[in-house]
């Protein structure tokens, strides 16, 4: 595998005078008509979010300013979901701090049953992974670097060296989180081994 790495965080389009998008608006996904509300629902379960509009066929979820971030389409005729086929592996969500994953990772589990299928530190990240109903993959994550000091990080080797991350218990992170710990240092990648490919939750 090939790693390029680049000294510094690259000019935005609109600084190298490009027009381009002003972000990335919403993510729409589709599921049989008649799981439309469950999916919808366990959006707004995982982000707080509030319903745009909303049928029994389909739905807008907004948490912010943007007037939706996810919608949820209900299609006839549907296949169900098949393992190892290409496509979108995921859509990520970060939040502002450490805290405030934690507390969503909690209040997730308590609440609602719904746990990570997989936790890792990928350096630049601390990322927790979940299945929504049809098995789409959700990453819930917090930058563990400030974004200026993201192409540093990529430049010094650490993720050339390791590009995958090393696996963490939630439980364990939130309890040192709870303890008092620095949420710096909770944030910084621990060394280890890291995981083969093969057990990341596939999809």
């Amino acid at each position: 595998m090939t790693m390029n790495a680049v000294a510094k965080m690259p000019k935005t389009a609109k600084e190298r005078g490009k027009v381009a998008p002003a972000k990335l608006a919403h993510v729409v996904l589709r599921t049989p008509p008649e799981r439309a509300k469950t999916v919808l629902d366990w959006y707004k379960v995982v982000l707080e979010g509030e319903a745009m509009f909303e049928t029994d066929a389909f739905g807008f979820v907004t948490y912010d300013d943007e007037h939706h971030r996810v919608a949820v389409l209900g299609f006839p005729g549907l296949k169900e979901h098949v393992d190892g086929h290409a496509g979108m592996h995921h859509m990520a969500f970060t939040y502002e701090n450490l805290g405030d994953l934690m507390h969503t990772y909690e209040r997730l589990r308590d609440e609602h049953d719904i746990k990570p299928e997989f936790c890792i530190n990928h350096g630049p990240t601390t990322s927790m992974y979940y299945f929504d109903p049809d098995k789409n993959q959700v990453e819930l994550q917090v930058d563990n670097i400030p974004v200026e000091q993201f192409a540093e990080y990529f430049d010094n080797g650490e993720f050339t060296e390791n590009p995958i991350g090393i696996k963490f218990d939630p439980d364990e992170l939130s309890a040192r989180l709870k303890a008092g710990e620095d949420e710096k240092s909770l944030l910084q990648r621990p060394d280890g081994i890291p995981p083969d490919l093969s057990e990341f939750p596939a999809n």
